[in-house]
């Protein structure tokens, strides 16, 4: 069955998200919510039409989308039989609404259509009784995590009457056509996702108020250093919501088979009954007040400042997950030994948790992971401890584990095993021709060539240029029919290596070492542009900087809807020097426009640049000129390299014409002066600053030909040397020396 049509009943703050996500997926969609008032009977749901379409926020990657979105009432709206392929409810969570609104649906719903219900708390079963048997069978649960377009997760949970093929229908929409991560989740009280994360943020709250820990130490200890989200496990449970968390855990205890495996909180209440819940109130465990980040202090139930931990484990960890692991179950202090039995009781529960929420534990892993944003799940960081020696200090210290770990005698992932339910590329590779530290060439479908860089944090460096251009090389030599260009990891690229830049500033060999790297990226790009042999570039989450100019080189590019490209340069005070403004400039001169078309569009160009800004989704980016209509975009991220071999072997097929050089008319000094006082109007304005025009300045001179007249003839070759002037000249600004340096230590951007 094809999902073309979908109707979401309740256009609330869920619904509109996932009415949203369904556009933007290209689906037709009627959302639909009730009448509360006769005079303006869709009051409701044209409110919600209206955050989702709205000209400055939008919910849509493209306002062009809305033509698929249409409003209407449950009253005049499910009155003559409708064609839609999906039904998803996502109203109040309340049974007899649900009933209620489910009853009607029976009546105009197709014998195909598939019914879904987005509840997080009542069971799928109990909404189900509503249905005749033969319903039931396309009857189930479809549970988003908010929000729904940035929140991978999606829990599927069929009822003991849903049909195989229904199930197996809404999980290849949901992965191929919504581009989400899925798991089958049984029908218990909170699924997977929310009862695993609840169950540890419960243990951890018990555990720390028995061992006498502040709210900063634990969120210090529950963070990144055990490969959870870096606001700690009070900053999370402020995040989503305190009376959400003590409700889901309410919601669990209920359940005497659970209540083994929870104990309360006593912070918790007194906080609900100050009506502390967390960001949406204003103060929880945390308050802010102006730019003042406090802390509840227990004793008093005020907010004092925090101080800062204390505690010497927090010494002993660094960036590497595995060795904080080792530290933790060898530990002897009280940090450690709370830090260990909370792992301990996560892995236990997790354990007993298959098959009772999940039948693969592997699924647990993924909804960590993709609904809590743990950066391993469960079972993967039992293995990272070591598997036999956690599984025999839990058998000595708690109990028994169930059956199916208890007679285990493997870890649970093998080498190089990984989550996402994608056959890994590493598996088809027939043949790899070279591996190094920063790079790796393989072949694929007899004659197709991967190129894959992992320089760390897959930044652009030498070796990755180096590699570029012998990949090439090899492409074009070979018997080869194509190459397709991608990186590990949820981001493509976040740019230039700034470490290197940092260390040959203070060596003060900006012109032999940044002057030859720049040569080199040049050498990289263009060799890649102008290929005789077609080049895919598979792209998702951030191509930033060097990371945007390598993709802007591509003749093809496969990106995902969730991609955030941007030429970002200017916050370490730099322009970007890798062929970017070349490229960005040829495309929009070369336009088949008026002269006042391509002034306009190119000023909007160099002010975007010369402010940093970094489009929001891969849509924004076509609109931006960063990629092409020929580019391909795709709602699931996973899928990406699959898709990009897929476009090269399309490519192969046709009569591929390469790229070639152009020369095309620079606007010139006079266009320059009109940027000019753009920017200064940016300046005054406080949009950017003294030193940020001085540098869009530089953009602007790079894009409109430098010191030339109107009209004269220039390529790419020369705005590339223009801009290897300008990247050298301001390398030996003490400016730049400044916002590189904050940019390594702070992680953000100075604008001095």
């Amino acid at each position: 069955m094809t999902i073309r049509k979908a109707t979401v009943l309740g256009a609330g703050v869920m619904g509109s998200q996932i009415a949203a996500l369904l556009v933007n997926a290209g689906i037709k969609v009627q959302l639909l919510d009730v009448v509360i008032d006769e005079e303006d009977r869709n009051k409701l749901s044209k409110a919600g039409y209206d955050r989702i379409t709205n000209k400055k926020k939008s919910m849509l990657y493209d306002l062009n989308f809305e033509g698929n979105l249409s409003y209407g009432n449950f009253a005049d709206d499910l009155v003559e039989p409708s064609d839609s392929d999906i039904f998803i409810e996502a109203v109040k969570e309340d049974i007899k609404i649900k009933h209620d609104i489910w009853t009607k649906i029976k009546q105009v719903a197709k014998e195909e259509a598939i019914l879904a219900t987005n509840t997080s708390g009542i069971p799928i079963e109990a909404i189900a009784k509503v249905f005749e048997s033969g319903e039931q069978e396309r009857f189930l649960g479809m549970h988003f995590f908010n929000p729904p377009r940035y929140m991978k997760l999606l829990e599927i949970i069929p009822t003991k009457n849903t049909s195989e093929e229904t199930v197996e229908v809404v999980k290849q929409f949901s992965e191929d056509v919504l581009g989400k991560g899925v798991v089958i989740a049984n029908d218990v009280p909170a699924f997977i996702a929310n009862r695993t994360g609840t169950h540890a943020m419960a243990d951890i709250m018990y555990r720390a108020e028995r061992n006498g820990l502040s709210i900063v130490e634990v969120d210090a200890l529950t963070g990144k250093a055990i490969g959870r989200p870096r606001t700690g496990t009070y900053g999370l449970s402020d995040l989503v919501g305190n009376d959400i968390a003590a409700f889901v855990v309410g919601g669990l205890m209920k359940d005497p088979s659970e209540q083994p495996y929870f104990n309360n909180s006593s912070l918790l209440p007194k906080l609900l009954e100050k009506g502390a819940l967390g960001n949406k109130a204003g103060y929880g465990f945390y308050k802010k007040e102006g730019r003042k980040r406090l802390v509840l202090d227990p004793e008093t139930m005020e907010y004092v400042e925090p101080s800062k931990p204390q505690l010497e484990i927090l010494s002993h960890f660094g960036r590497d997950l595995k060795e904080n692991l080792d530290v933790i179950f060898n530990a002897e202090d009280k940090a450690g030994k709370f830090l260990w039995k909370t792992l301990r009781s996560t892995f236990f529960y997790a354990a007993n948790n298959v098959p009772k929420a999940a039948k693969d534990y592997k699924d647990i892993d993924r909804a960590m992971v993709w609904g809590f944003n743990w950066k391993v799940g469960p079972f993967q960081l039992w293995d990272l401890m070591g598997f036999d020696r956690v599984k025999e200090r839990i058998q000595a210290e708690v109990g028994e584990l169930p059956e199916w770990v208890a007679n285990r005698t493997e870890s649970f992932y093998k080498e190089g095993e990984v989550l996402e339910n994608i056959t890994p590329i590493e598996d088809r590779i027939e043949k790899e021709i070279w591996k190094d530290d920063d790079t790796t060439l393989s072949v694929i479908n007899t004659d197709q060539l991967l190129f894959k860089f992992h320089t760390p944090n897959n930044t652009i460096d030498e070796g990755l240029t180096k590699g570029l251009i012998k990949a090439v090389d090899e492409l074009e030599s070979g018997h080869y029919s194509g190459m397709v260009i991608y990186s590990d990891g949820p981001h493509f690229s976040p740019g230039a290596n700034l470490n290197m830049m940092k260390k040959a500033i203070e060596l003060e060999e900006v012109d032999t070492l940044i002057g030859k790297t720049i040569s080199e990226l040049h050498e990289a790009v263009n060799r890649v542009r102008y290929s005789s042999k077609p080049i895919v570039t598979a792209v998702r989450g951030r191509a930033l900087g060097g990371g945007a100019e390598l993709m802007l080189a591509s003749p093809y590019v496969v990106a995902a809807a969730e991609s955030y490209i941007g030429l970002v340069e200017v916050g370490v005070g730099l322009i970007p020097g890798g062929g970017g403004l070349a490229e960005l400039t040829e495309r929009v001169m070369t336009r088949d426009e008026q002269k006042a078309s391509k002034m306009k569009t190119l000023g909007a160009v160099i002010t975007r640049i010369a402010s940093g800004d970094v489009s929001m989704s891969a849509y924004e980016a076509r609109r931006k000129y960063y990629l092409r209509g020929s580019d391909d975009i795709i709602m699931n991220a996973d899928k990406v390299v699959d898709v990009a071999i897929e476009k090269l072997t399309y490519l192969t097929k046709v009569n591929y014409i390469q790229r070639t050089k152009v020369n095309f008319p620079a606007l010139g000094t006079n266009f320059k002066a009109v940027v000019e006082g753009q920017l200064d109007s940016m300046r005054l304005g406080h949009f950017i600053s003294d030193y940020d025009m001085e540098l869009g300045l530089a953009i602007a001179d790079v894009m409109t030909g430098g010191e030339l007249p109107e009209g004269t003839y220039v390529n790419q070759e020369w705005l590339q040397h223009l801009e290897k002037q300008h990247f050298l000249k301001l390398s030996k600004n003490q400016k730049t020396f400044e916002r590189i340096s904050h940019m390594l230590q702070a992680r953000k951007p100075l604008r001095n």
